[in-house]
């Protein structure tokens, strides 16, 4: 790993699990001392983690962490759903057999993780292993933008046991539909999968 990646890595750690929250100023000296590494690459990793939409960098106020808020959330997930069902559409036909059972290895193994930086990253590994037969690879990188956009919000969801436990419901009954090579009813599972996701995270970002 880089030392880019690393700074990037755990920035993003430290955002998710609240340890920078938004708002919070990222004093970049510190950050530097911090995390035992150079200006350069500590500068390349906040300008990935710009570009994912976890920070903003001004010339007036510096680096900080971007607010969380509804219209945000909704955005993101409107796009999510318009570019998720037209990747899994086109995959869905095409995905091997063993594309498949690397799936559901990845869903069987999400039943059990209980940490929720952890679970976040085998979630989007389970969704981006139903896409990636799509052969469409400027869609599969807009969408894993987008998971990263999202996780900060997701985030909010993941200290609630009941969701997680539907969540997972919901990944087993797209697999088996994609299992049977339905495209339509996967697609259907999917769209209500992610809308009801973004439906719970406005209800919570409501004053």
């Amino acid at each position: 790993m880089t030392a880019s990646a690393f700074a990037t890595e755990r920035l993003r750690e430290a955002i998710l699990n609240g340890e920078l929250e938004p708002g919070d100023r990222l004093q970049q000296h510190f950050l530097a001392a911090k995390l035992g590494l150079s200006h350069v690459p500590l500068r390349e990793a906040l300008q990935r983690l710009e570009f994912e939409g976890f920070i903003a960098i001004s010339p007036r106020r510096g680096a900080f962490v971007v607010p969380l808020t509804a219209a945000d959330a909704a955005e993101i997930f409107e796009l999510r759903v318009n570019l998720e069902t037209t990747a899994l559409r086109a995959s869905v036909k095409h995905l091997s057999p063993e594309q498949i059972l690397l799936a559901t290895e990845l869903c069987r193994h999400a039943d059990g993780v209980k940490d929720k930086l952890a679970y976040g990253e085998v979630n989007w590994q389970f969704h981006r292993a139903l896409y990636v037969a799509c052969q469409r690879p400027r869609t599969l990188n807009l969408i894993e933008t987008l998971w990263r956009n999202a996780s900060r919000y997701s985030m909010l969801l993941r200290h609630r046991a009941p969701y997680l436990r539907q969540s997972q419901q919901e990944h087993w009954d797209i697999l088996e539909a994609v299992g049977k090579r339905d495209p339509e009813c996967a697609c259907r599972l999917l769209r209500a999968h992610t809308e009801a996701a973004a439906g719970r995270i406005l209800n919570l970002l409501q004053p």
